[in-house]
C-alpha cells in the first residue's frame, strides 16, 4: 500500500465518498427511484452502521441480526427494491463515520491553563 499522510488520506476518501454518494442519489433521481424508499432503507440501517463497535455482543449482535431478517423478508415480501439504495448509501456513510470518526478532545479552560503556567513557572524558580 502506498503510504500516504494521515490528513491527505482523509481528504481523498472523503472526496472519493462524496463522488460515490452523489453518483448514488444521481442515479436514484436519473432512474425515478422511489425517495420514500430509499429514505426508509437509510433511516433503518445508518445507526447500526455508525455505531458498529456496540455489535459485538450476544445480545447487540442477536438484535441487529433479527431486525435486518424481518426487514429484509418485509422488503423482499412487498418488493421495496428501492430500499436497498437506502441501504447502501447508509452502509457508505455510517461506516465512513465508524472508521473517522472525530475523537473527543477537551475544552480549553483558560483558567487551568493559567494555573498550569502559575505552577510551571514556580517549580522553576
Amino acid at each position: 500500500m502506498i503510504n500516504i499522510e494521515k490528513p491527505l488520506f482523509k481528504i481523498i476518501s472523503g472526496g472519493l465518498l462524496a463522488v460515490i454518494t452523489a453518483g448514488i442519489i444521481i442515479y436514484s433521481i436519473e432512474n425515478s427511484k422511489s425517495f420514500l424508499q430509499i429514505l426508509c432503507g437509510f433511516t433503518l440501517f445508518i445507526f447500526p452502521f455508525i455505531f458498529l463497535s456496540s455489535f459485538f455482543s450476544r445480545t447487540g449482535t442477536f438484535i441487529f441480526l433479527f431486525t435486518s431478517i424481518m426487514i429484509t423478508y418485509l422488503v423482499t415480501k412487498y418488493y421495496f427494491s428501492d430500499f436497498w439504495i437506502g441501504v447502501l448509501l447508509a452502509f457508505i456513510l455510517g461506516t465512513s463515520i465508524f472508521i473517522f470518526k472525530v475523537n473527543a478532545y477537551k475544552i480549553f479552560s483558560p483558567t487551568k491553563y493559567r494555573d498550569k503556567l502559575k505552577n510551571k513557572f514556580e517549580n522553576e524558580r
